[in-house]
């Protein structure tokens, strides 16, 4: 299966100018709504998607698309993603809340799935202009400039700073877990956004993050793209994370040594 891993940044840039960004900061009431799980959703979501879809399956014949919006109208369209097509992973939008919001912290991902294996992963910066793009075994790329492991990793606790979903451990030892996190590691961060904060996870801006949300739009593209620049994703268990999988927690880091510091001091009683 061949594919052009920047003709696919190409269209995301493309379908970002012409549908996402005329609207931001000029979307009216109207143009916005809930949808299930009392989740934002807006038209330029649903114009983004749109246009996306027809334009990733010409770039590869015979495969499919399993897009955020596409999924809330049909979620059997998840089971594409055990299949033996090429399957593109889409979120048009990810951070609609801060899109909706007019706050930047905002990207377009696209992921490449077969088998339950993922192969790329994209991430557009609209805001920005800057296209990640990482193919596994090929490494990760920011506008052509090869990311690679951070080399000031902090080697005390207390200086490592990321985010944490704190929801994914259970109560009550969540607050116990919290106060843990905030006594011994660095200033938390959170940006309400997967496609930023993995971003600066791959780049080494943000040391970890650890994500209870396992909706494969939101991760696919970040976990390769991580993994591609010398980091480790991973399920909180330590197993691989897999397109199907939706229950275990993702444990993001921007490099392997990080990944275990961080896994063991939080699972520390």
């Amino acid at each position: 299966m061949h594919f052009d891993p920047n003709a696919v940044a190409q269209v995301m840039a493309e379908v970002a100018a012409t549908e996402i960004m005329p609207r931001f900061r000029n979307l009216a009431k109207e143009d916005i709504r809930k949808k299930h799980g009392d989740e934002t959703v807006t038209v330029a979501d649903e114009a983004a998607e749109r246009a996306l879809e027809p334009r990733l399956r010409d770039l590869i014949p015979g495969s499919v698309v399993v897009g955020e919006e596409g999924v809330a109208a049909d979620s059997a369209l998840l089971n594409l993603l055990a299949g033996s097509d090429p399957v593109w992973v889409v979120d048009p939008i990810d951070g609609t809340r801060n899109f909706a919001s007019g706050k930047p912290d905002f990207g377009v991902m696209v992921a490449l799935v077969r088998h339950n294996e993922t192969l790329a992963g994209w991430i557009y910066d609209p805001n920005k202009n800057r296209s990640f793009v990482a193919e596994r075994g090929s490494g990760a790329w920011r506008d052509g400039v090869r990311l690679k492991p951070p080399e000031d990793v902090p080697q005390a606790e207390s200086e490592l700073h990321g985010s944490i979903a704190f929801l994914f451990f259970d109560d009550p030892p969540r607050e116990a877990m919290r106060a843990k996190a905030k006594a011994g590691l660095g200033a938390p961060s959170d940006r309400s956004c997967a496609a930023r904060i993995y971003i600066d996870v791959a780049e080494g801006r943000q040391h970890f993050a650890l994500f209870r949300n396992m909706k494969p739009w939101d991760h696919l593209p970040g976990s390769v793209l991580v993994n591609e620049a010398g980091g480790r994703v991973a399920k909180w268990d330590r197993s691989a994370y897999r397109p199907t999988d939706t229950k275990g927690g993702i444990l993001a880091a921007c490099e392997p040594s990080v990944w275990d510091r961080i896994r063991a001091f939080l699972a520390k009683p």
